[in-house]
């Protein structure tokens, strides 16, 4: 993550700590979390998770990835969904009846139902959280850190006018490259891409087309560059009706979840964290210089905001993406068993075809920020079916600042299979830090950084800002030109081709600074061919 992210991060979901195990590590029998205060009838954010899932504790999800070895993922994906949501209606039937009781008598606050994880968030006051605990389709009763996942009141929101003008006038002048033959003829292409690898693919016919990314970051910049890579919903008109009947009104090019209103580009003025990600996925070289910075420059953007929201995710498995960038994590906060509810949803949606990818962070030895070792790659990079990248510098050292594994998952309800004895192996692979051109505002610039092209509106290339959010981006690249050679890849085995086809750094085999080594796209894309032919 770069600076300014962190300190977004932060802000956002920031707290003070609280140890939810009584400090022994143990996992407690009640279905009652502990932390929950019993003071005045306070109301506690909480997020229940019922008996029926699809994957009960760790392992599980490994076990479906052996069985389901070499199915089609497209097949898969639409059976693990309606499995999902067939599980949450059919225990909404047996339980939501007493649920929606407790509601119209203002026991429960904010009622939001998920079913990327069957259960629910909202506020409740302790004696309403032990009843629900009491509750025979009740498997347990979180305390939510991090960010609330109740239906809460939009923040940030801007008019609603405002926001159809600017959506109607983007859709009408919008454009879209996805006819347009890709070629690599007079193109520009920075180191960055170049030692991924990524041109030699190309040239191979595989440029990350027909591969959707879900973006899960601040925003984008409206420069043809990045707004012509954008996943476009087929079935939305900018008319102010939910035409495709998803929930979202207007939802064309992706949603903002901290406003509950659609995606509309960003002019320029200030420093876009999610340009700079998207460009690094998908940028296209439509620029005086010619210079491309996507990975995978036939890919497509689905724009998504506001971070740790799960309802982002059944948003992206809903509505067809198959990769989901991530720039945020929990650093420095306890979550306690609460961890479990993002672990059992990134498996789910893994199960259901989306691999999710994310920088390993910003807190290592060399960061003035470094976090204790065994906590510097944080929540949800520290889940074993999420891809963690570390990043390295231009003349391939370690970056300072990368944080550095591994993990582990002890004392956690359901997650107890990772202990220090034997931690979790993060990161998985490794990228580059910065130092190559990105898309961003050139008035939100620093002095330090450096214009490499200006373009209208005063969004261009700027060589400078560093993080390993931006090693995240290059793993997601690769995935979708893996993808884009065979879209059968279940996201299992994305993660392991990436792992076995990288270039290895550091101490021989996989280690706690670069995991596996530095990603290689053209080995990675050859055995995602190979097992096309099997």
């Amino acid at each position: 993550m770069t600076r300014n992210l962190i300190g977004l991060v932060l802000l956002l979901f920031g707290g003070h700590a609280v140890a939810q195990d009584g400090g022994d590590g143990s996992v407690p029998d009640s279905k009652l979390d502990i932390g929950f205060t019993e003071r005045g009838g306070r109301m506690n954010l909480f997020f229940v998770r019922f008996e029926d899932q699809l994957f009960m504790e760790g392992g599980e999800y490994e076990a479906f990835c052996e069985k389901h070895k070499g199915r089609d993922r497209a097949g898969l994906s639409v059976e693990v969904l309606a499995d999902l949501r067939g599980r949450s209606e059919q225990t909404w039937k047996q339980a939501g009846a007493g649920i929606e009781r407790l509601v119209r008598k203002g026991k429960i606050e904010g009622l939001k139902r998920y079913w990327i994880v069957n259960g629910f968030a909202g506020r409740a006051d302790f004696y309403t959280l032990e009843a629900l605990a009491e509750m025979e389709a009740v498997d347990f009763v979180y305390r939510i850190r991090g960010a609330d996942q109740t239906n809460r009141k939009a923040q940030g929101r801007k008019s609603q006018r405002s926001v159809e003008r600017a959506l109607k006038k983007f859709a009408k002048d919008w454009k879209s490259d996805a006819d347009e033959p890709f070629t690599q003829e007079g193109l520009e292409i920075p180191w960055n891409v170049e030692r991924i690898q990524a041109p030699e693919v190309w040239g191979g016919g595989h440029t990350g087309q027909g591969v959707v990314v879900a973006l899960l970051d601040t925003g984008l910049l409206a420069t043809d560059s990045l707004t012509r890579a954008l996943w476009r919903n087929p079935d939305e008109q900018p008319n102010g009706k939910d035409d495709d009947g998803n929930g979202y009104v207007d939802d064309l090019f992706g949603w903002n979840f901290r406003t509950q209103q659609p995606f509309v580009p960003e002019a320029s003025g200030k420093s876009s964290h999610g340009s700079m990600c998207a460009g690094i996925v998908a940028g296209r070289p439509y620029n005086g210089k010619k210079l491309v910075t996507g990975i995978a420059p036939r890919a497509r953007i689905m724009v998504l905001q506001g971070m740790g929201q799960l309802e982002a995710y059944e948003y992206a498995l809903e509505n067809g993406a198959d990769l989901l960038s991530m720039s945020y994590m929990w650093v420095n906060q306890e979550l306690g068993h609460y961890r479990g509810v993002f672990r059992l949803a990134h498996e789910h949606m893994a199960a259901a075809g989306v691999l999710a990818c994310g920088g390993a962070g910003n807190f290592g030895p060399g960061s003035r920020k470094q976090a204790p070792a065994g906590h510097q790659i944080a929540m949800p990079k520290d889940i074993p079916c999420v891809v963690a990248a570390a990043g390295i510098l231009k003349n391939g050292k370690l970056a300072p600042a990368s944080s550095e594994g591994p993990c582990t998952w002890d004392g956690v309800r359901y997650y107890d299979d990772y202990p220090a004895g034997k931690p979790l192996q993060k990161p998985d692979v490794t990228a580059f830090f910065g130092g190559y051109p990105v898309w961003n505002s050139i008035s939100g610039m620093r002095q330090s950084w450096k214009v490499d092209w200006e373009g209208p509106g005063e969004i261009g290339l700027i060589t400078g800002p560093r993080g390993n959010s931006f090693s995240g981006p290059h793993a997601i690249g690769v995935a979708a030109l893996m993808l884009s050679a065979n879209p059968k890849l279940q996201p299992c085995e994305i993660q392991a081709i990436l792992r076995s086809t990288a270039k290895d750094l550091g101490p021989k085999g996989w280690d706690t600074k670069f995991g596996a080594g530095l990603m290689q796209a053209l080995p990675a894309v050859a055995e995602a061919l190979r097992r096309a032919g099997e």
